[in-house]
């Protein structure tokens, strides 16, 4: 216990030293859980937007892994270096559980981990709003529910009553219509039950869609309750909102009504407001308390060489960043606290989230940045909502952080208008007298399980226009699939500044298919990109020393922010109940780069062209590990590269340590003769002291050969860190 306080005394001593130096983005966000009928589904939020690629294993175990890819992120996302967690106890009907998030500094994807103390059946999926994905935990609340004291329903059930069946309504009386029209309706409600019984919503919902066009008929209130339900299976909460809210208004007493009340305020919701799922989610648990606390505070050593930065690392099936001459030095912290008030009429939170560096080497530098550090107000019956201090964009759009307001307002159930203004927070060029104003509108169900958002965005800097874009985003999701498209424009440069379509879909067998075209500019479009050249201060006095125009200035700019493309098809497969198989195939080209910030200049790489083979293995010698196996290739206009590599998680003690060794093979030949080899062995683990404490480290070697025509060398690097983690509340 003495330890554990010393422990506790010693991190919240670091909290004014994060404060006090670089502070970096956290890419995970809230984490919230709710019971959906016989499920247990938790909201995993980001600080943007995010896209759910591979789920490992589709089989129930204690561990799983989910690799997610970070769309469009900032500069603060890209370069974070430390692990992002998230403990959440358990309930008697809801799952204790942990998430980690690992970061690999500057690539857009992340492998996030799962740990349980117990195993489960668990599906991930894409969550309604761009910034959440929905790890479900299947049947968790029915099977669960049982080992409860006899009368006493799950957590949220009392609120969320399982509606599988609506109980016949007694008032008011059931309309009758004539014999024809009451037989097609109980044709097609008996259809709806069964499809609904069976998970198989888009088809109830079609049956359910089908019967309420009849006239009025005995089967009429209980199909629009059960259309409410079958959104809401389906995962389109605010489709189920609005059902749910003609329901009420239609039928307005008897046991039907109370329990659609109920279900509406499972969700957050009154009649006349709309919330993304995790912020229903969120006020929903903030409801059953006053005022809540959540926060965790870490600090970390890094050492040994550090890694190499690119501003744009488009992911080719090979980690190609390798360890640098630079001797690294540093004692990193991160922050994350919040806050929370809520009552009958609103909800208030304070939030302060980020990551620090020391740095105790001449040869490293300092930034300061914040994360996040803003006051959130929300009036519950209308769903109007301000935030003030730092924050990311409320939804949608290429805005990354800023200091300022932010206003959301609903103009009816499905439809919000957003305004934002302030001062952005993390360009990559710091430019004097900058400013920030955006409107974004957001429009849930468009059509069937379809949403987006449509944008426009104004930056300034001394009065000058910095970015002035236009931009949508469109969000398809269903139980079988999902599809994000992005298209982002900037009218002072004329050109697209970003455009993206991926795509998922499940097939036979459990086959799911992944499409990704991607087209970007890195950095992104700004006339202050014009001054990464030049090194002058401001672009009025770059236009003054130079006598340049506008217009030139605006070319200048494009010239400086190269273009990033890439295509990439991949398929995922299980072949037995333990083995997984994974292919992809992939392009990407990037233009040449200049030197931004802490990141390295680069060439233009021309066409890349990769393949990739990966083979997971769940629970092959235990009940709590997984083993991936990967061999890729690269093919590019200078040289040709094959990877072999192999990384393993095994959990020990309950989950309570867990290890993770990995190995890596690269060899890569070019044009000129040159050979290149490395071989890097690693190692990364944790130690749960308590439920509250935890220590975690990682070793890294890496040793490199070089064979050319008239020399050879061989570097031996080593890069680790150790740190430890406490949940303050």
């Amino acid at each position: 216990m003495q330890s554990q306080n010393a422990i506790k005394s010693w991190l919240l001593a670091t909290a004014a030293l994060v404060l006090a130096v670089q502070v970096g983005a956290q890419t995970l966000a809230e984490v919230s859980v709710t019971v959906q009928g016989d499920d247990v589904v938790a909201h995993v939020g980001f600080s943007g937007s995010v896209r759910l690629v591979q789920q490992t294993p589709p089989t129930p175990s204690e561990f799983f892994q989910f690799q997610v890819e970070l769309l469009a992120p900032d500069e603060t996302s890209l370069t974070q270096r430390t692990a992002d967690s998230r403990r959440v106890a358990g309930t008697a009907a809801t799952p204790e559980f942990a998430l980690m998030l690992n970061v690999t500094p500057n690539r857009t994807t992340r492998q996030m981990t799962l740990q349980l103390t117990q195993a489960a059946s668990v599906r991930a999926r894409q969550g309604h709003s761009p910034d959440v994905i929905d790890i479900v935990f299947t049947g968790y609340a029915l099977v669960h529910a049982a080992a409860l004291p006899s009368g006493q329903k799950p957590v949220g059930a009392a609120l969320q009553p399982d509606l599988a069946m609506p109980v016949p309504a007694t008032t008011p009386p059931a309309t009758v219509a004539s014999p024809e029209v009451e037989a097609r309706a109980a044709e097609l409600m008996a259809t709806a039950k069964d499809a609904l019984s069976k998970g198989r919503n888009d088809s109830a919902i079609a049956q359910l869609n089908q019967l309420l066009l009849l006239p009025p008929n005995s089967t009429t209130q209980d199909a629009q309750e059960m259309i409410g339900l079958a959104w809401e299976r389906s995962g389109d909460l605010g489709r189920a909102k609005m059902e749910y809210e003609l329901y009420l208004k239609l039928f307005t007493v008897g046991e039907g009504a109370q329990r659609v009340a109920q279900r509406l305020a499972s969700m957050g919701a009154a009649p006349g407001r709309s919330d993304t799922p995790a912020q229903a989610a969120e006020l929903e648990k903030a409801k059953q308390g006053g005022l809540k606390y959540t926060g965790s505070i870490a600090q970390y050593y890094f050492g040994g060489k550090s890694r190499s930065q690119s501003l744009v690392n488009l992911d080719s099936g090979i980690d190609q960043a390798t360890l640098t001459k630079t001797t690294e030095s540093a004692l990193v912290s991160s922050l994350d606290l919040g806050a929370r008030y809520t009552t009958e009429e609103s909800d208030v939170r304070v939030v302060l989230r980020g990551t620090g560096s020391a740095n105790l080497s001449t040869e490293s530098r300092n930034e300061s940045t914040v994360s996040a550090a803003y006051v959130d107000y929300r009036q519950i019956s209308s769903g109007l909502a301000l935030r003030l201090g730092r924050q990311s964009a409320i939804n949608g759009g290429l805005l990354g952080m800023f200091d300022g307001l932010s206003l959301t307002y609903p103009v009816r159930p499905g439809l919000r208008v957003n305004l934002m203004g302030g001062v952005p927070a993390n360009p990559v060029i710091t430019a004097p007298s900058e400013r920030l104003y955006a409107a974004l509108v957001e429009l849930d169900s468009i059509l069937t399980n379809l949403n987006g958002d449509m944008y426009i965005v104004d930056q300034t800097t001394e009065g000058i226009t910095n970015r002035r874009a236009l931009g949508a985003e469109l969000r398809y999701s269903d139980e079988h699939g999902s599809l994000y498209t992005l298209l982002d424009y900037d009218q002072i440069l004329n050109a697209v500044n970003a455009f993206s379509v991926q795509g998922s879909v499940q097939g036979a067998g459990q086959t799911t298919y992944t499409l990704l075209l991607d087209s970007r500019r890195a950095p992104s479009l700004l006339m202050t990109n014009a001054l990464i050249s030049t090194g002058d201060p401001s672009l009025s006095s770059l236009m003054q020393r130079l006598n340049l125009s506008l217009d030139e200035v605006a070319l200048l700019a494009k010239s400086t922010s190269a273009q990033a493309r890439q295509i990439l098809f991949s398929a995922s497969r299980p072949i037995s109940e333990k083995w997984q198989a994974t292919g992809d195939i992939r392009y990407s080209d990037v233009g040449e780069l200049p030197a931004v910030g802490n990141f390295e200049a680069t060439p233009a790489t021309g066409g890349q062209r990769g393949l990739s083979l990966q083979l997971t293995g769940t629970n092959i010698y235990s009940k709590r590990d997984i083993n991936n196996f990967n061999l890729s290739f690269l093919s590019t206009p200078s040289f040709r590269g094959t990877q072999l590599a192999y990384n393993n998680l095994t959990g020990f003690d309950d989950n309570r340590i867990t290890v993770e060794p990995s190995l890596r093979y690269y060899v890569q030949n070019d044009t000129l003769g040159s050979r290149m080899s490395r071989i890097t062995p690693g190692l990364r683990g944790s130690y749960t002291l308590s439920k509250k404490t935890s220590v975690m480290g990682e070793l890294m070697i890496e040793r490199s050969t070089n064979e050319g025509p008239t020399n050879q060398d061989t570097t031996t690097s080593a890069f680790f860190y150790f740190g430890v983690r406490y949940e303050l509340f």
